[in-house]
């Protein structure tokens, strides 16, 4: 099972967790009640739908998540960026979370 650290780079809180292989990052923070978003995003976003592009998250390293998805294409993010609801976690990572506004 894959451990998670997530840290929240707005508020500085971080919280570690393991979860199922291949399973999805947003659900998972959602489950275990920590949050990815930054300030007002936590209540005004897509709900995992990736039109929103607010979940932008930073995973180290990158080769224990999964490649850019199409979504992740269209917004254009960078090569070491993701999208949390897009995310699938193959292996332990730390995740720099609550970057986008």
């Amino acid at each position: 099972m894959p451990k998670v650290t997530i840290v929240n780079d707005e508020t500085g809180e971080s919280k570690q967790y393991k979860l199922g292989y291949g399973a999805n990052l947003r659900k998972s923070a959602l489950f275990q009640d920590v949050d990815i978003y930054k300030g007002l995003n936590t209540h005004l976003n897509c709900r995992g739908m990736a039109i929103c592009g607010k979940c932008v998250i930073e995973p180290t390293p990158i080769e224990n998540v999964s490649e850019l998805s199409i979504f992740e294409k269209l917004h254009r993010l960078e090569p070491h960026q993701r999208m949390g609801c897009r995310t699938k976690v193959f292996g332990d990572i730390t995740v720099k979370a609550g970057i986008q506004d």
